[in-house]
């Protein structure tokens, strides 16, 4: 039950992509009452109503699963929601899935050439047989239905984070976060990951550099996010490595327009179940990675 690295471990990155070709199939893995859909659509669906889902309502800022709390342990369960449908789809029920090592090809001279983008990894994805079917409008913001290839801008904007850069915000920062838990001005490892303040703009930048659908709300659109999250899953595993007194903020005395956030309160669902950051605070519930040691070590 170990997430790998995609970049160098050939046999968990080809399982990845024979996984979400499979889970994209609406004749494998139907969307039930969606014609034409599936589950993967399914989970781009719940991304984008994650963001449009306001907390609370009569602000712009802070969303169920973003620049707030509830950014690193929504997209944890949102992360294992998915690995479940993907051990069905490989029949593999030790299968995780694989992170992007996003530092190490932000140390190569050109970060577009890495072997992630290669035609037998990521790149092709970027044909014909990969097929966008819901999209975020730019001009409504709504969820639309559309058939086209997938987009990406790789290197056309932002920049992918540095490792020192990552360990300098693994090791300074000590608090988890603090009021008023927005993407303006609180501190703490969850703004910093998520790439709001501080210097990598660690998750924000490389949905940036990627380009592209990884722009969007729909963004899981492209397969490349879930091993980018994954990453950033790791990241915040690390910290809690290094930082094991520092406890998950909000709790449960904070207002009510910090729901979703709080540390019982149900994380944003699509599903019936009912999961609280509290439960996806311990991840080695649920895997561990091959290594960390790259994330805190000088």
């Amino acid at each position: 039950m170990i997430r790998r690295n995609f970049r160098t471990d050939a046999a968990a990155a080809q399982t990845f992509i024979d996984g979400v070709k499979r889970l994209k199939d609406p004749a494998q893995f139907p969307w039930p009452g969606r014609d034409d859909l599936s589950m993967y659509d399914m989970f781009v669906f719940w991304h984008h109503q994650s963001m449009m889902m306001m907390t609370p309502p009569d602000q712009s800022d802070r969303n169920a699963a973003h620049s707030g709390p509830a950014f690193l342990p929504w997209h944890r369960y949102f992360l294992i929601t998915l690995e479940g449908f993907l051990r069905q789809a490989v029949d593999d029920t030790n299968f995780r899935i694989p992170y992007w090592d996003w530092n190490a090809d932000a140390e190569l001279p050109d970060p577009v050439t890495s072997p992630v983008w290669s035609n037998a990894n990521l790149g092709q994805f970027a044909g014909a047989d990969w097929r966008v079917r819901l999209e975020m409008s730019l001009s409504t913001g709504d969820l639309q239905i559309v058939d086209r290839p997938l987009e990406r801008a790789l290197g056309q904007g932002g920049r992918l984070p540095t490792r020192d850069g990552v360990r300098t915000v693994i090791r300074n920062q000590t608090a988890y976060d603090s009021p008023p838990f927005d993407s303006f001005s609180s501190d703490g490892v969850r703004n910093h990951v998520e790439g709001w303040i501080g210097r990598e703009r660690i998750h924000n930048n490389v949905h940036v550099w990627v380009g592209g659908d990884m722009s969007l709300s729909s963004s899981p659109n492209d397969p490349v996010f879930f091993l980018h999250h994954c990453n950033v899953d790791r990241i915040w595993a690390a910290w809690q490595e290094e930082h094991p007194n520092s406890a998950y903020q909000p709790d449960m005395t904070a207002p009510d327009t910090l729901q979703f956030h709080r540390i019982d309160d149900a994380l944003y669902s699509v599903f019936e179940d009912t999961v609280t950051p509290r439960e996806m605070v311990d991840y080695k519930r649920y895997y561990e990675y091959d290594t960390i040691s790259d994330l805190t070590e000088p």
